[in-house]
Parts: C-alpha cells; structure tokens; sequence
C-alpha cells in the first residue's frame, strides 16, 4: 500500500500549529478591541487617539489570525502549494508581532507551523515487501518482473567425464543424477 491508500497526505503539524496559532492570534486581537472599547473614556483621558489606535491594532490582529488560520487549512487542502502556504505563514506570524502577537504563544506556533510547512516533504512510497519490482505485474508488461526460466546448466571443464540428458541433450556431468538444465531425471 502507499501512503494515498491512507488518505490524502498534508503536512498534519503545520496544520495544527498554524491553525492554533492563528486562533490564539484572532482571539488576542478580539481582546484588544474589546478592551479599548470597554475603558475607551480612561484610554482616552490619558492619550487622545489612543482607543482608536488600538482599536485598529486589535482589527489587523484579527484580520492575520484569521489569513493564518486560512492558509493552515490551505495545508490540508492544496498540498502541491506548501511552500508557499508556509513561507505566507511565516511572515504573517512575524507582522502579528506588532500586535501582540496572540499573547506571543500564537506567534510562536504559527512561526513554527510555517517553518514545518516549508521543510516539510511528502513521504515516498516504500519498495514493494513482496518480492522484485514489478512482482504480480503482468508478464511483459513495462515494469514486469522478468519470466522465470530453467536454470543455466554449470559450465563444463575439459576433460572432466560428462554425460547427455535424453531428454533435452544439454551436457551434464557424469555423476548427475538430474539434468541441471531441464530437471530431468539422468538414465
């Protein structure tokens, strides 16, 4: 069986990693914005503009933990495109920095989805286990195993006392008690 036999084949630790990351990413930045709205009038009798500030630092949070969460489910659904997906990851995981970063647990488990994303290779299908390549495949089809054939008779030394089986007339030595090329029994 190769792996597909399985099921479709994904870079299954990116995926989490990616996918929590980018949860904890959302939700810290879902945190942000209600903080700044909740205590707006003590944010803002401190420094003017300062709800608003975080109000949109929060929205952008939000904005790259849900393009995080999408491109880690983009692992498991287009695995032809991994490496994009995970250099996407990176990069996103790294401008949520400015956020927060998802209380920096996200950022730190979307990172490294992104870089397990980029390194990582899809298995490869393991020689048969039962026999050749090719065994079971249909003689002369390409790939076949080639057809069994009688074996070689042993080459003969000169001067060593041989006799001829009666049956396919191929030179045996003389104390054969079968043919080494046909297996027929020596009379």
């Amino acid at each position: 069986m190769n792996p597909s036999s399985y099921g479709r084949v994904y870079p299954s630790a990116a995926f989490w990693l990616s996918v929590i990351g980018g949860i904890f990413i959302a939700l810290y930045g879902l945190l942000e914005i209600g903080v700044a709205v909740a205590y707006s009038s003590a944010i803002e009798s401190v420094i003017p503009g300062a709800t608003a500030l975080l109000v949109a630092l929060g929205a952008v949070a939000v904005i790259l933990g849900l393009a995080i969460m999408f491109l880690g489910f983009r692992l498991r659904s287009r695995p032809e495109s991994v490496r994009t997906s995970g250099i996407m990851i990176i990069v996103l995981a790294l401008v949520s920095f400015i956020g927060g970063g998802g209380f920096y647990i996200g950022l730190i488990l979307a990172l490294i989805g992104g870089i397990v994303a980029v390194t990582w290779r899809p298995p490869t299908v393991a020689p048969s286990a039962y026999g050749a390549p090719g065994y079971g495949t249909p003689v002369g089809a390409p790939g076949a195993a080639p057809p069994w054939g009688a074996p070689a008779s042993p080459p003969l030394q000169p001067g060593v006392a041989q006799r001829f089986c009666s049956s396919c007339g191929s030179p045996n030595v003389a104390n054969a008690q079968f043919c080494a090329k046909c297996g027929a029994p020596m009379s």
